[in-house]
């Protein structure tokens, strides 16, 4: 059924080559971002799962 529907579409195959393009648009800009982050807050971010001290000045989260 969707061959039929497919192939009777004008212009049909610009789509996968558009889809392309915006994923490794994406794809990049999400790279730079990434390598252009700060090198402290990535250090921060990566020890704070070790740290000991909660967030919340000491408070429980579950009440």
């Amino acid at each position: 059924m969707f061959k039929e529907v497919f192939a009777n579409m004008t212009g049909v195959e610009i789509w996968p080559i558009i889809a392309m393009f915006i994923f490794m648009g994406l794809f990049f800009a999400i790279l730079v971002w990434v390598v252009r982050l700060d090198k402290k807050f990535v250090n921060k971010m990566k020890r704070l799962p070790l740290d000991s001290e909660p967030l919340n000045n000491g408070g429980d989260r579950n009440g």
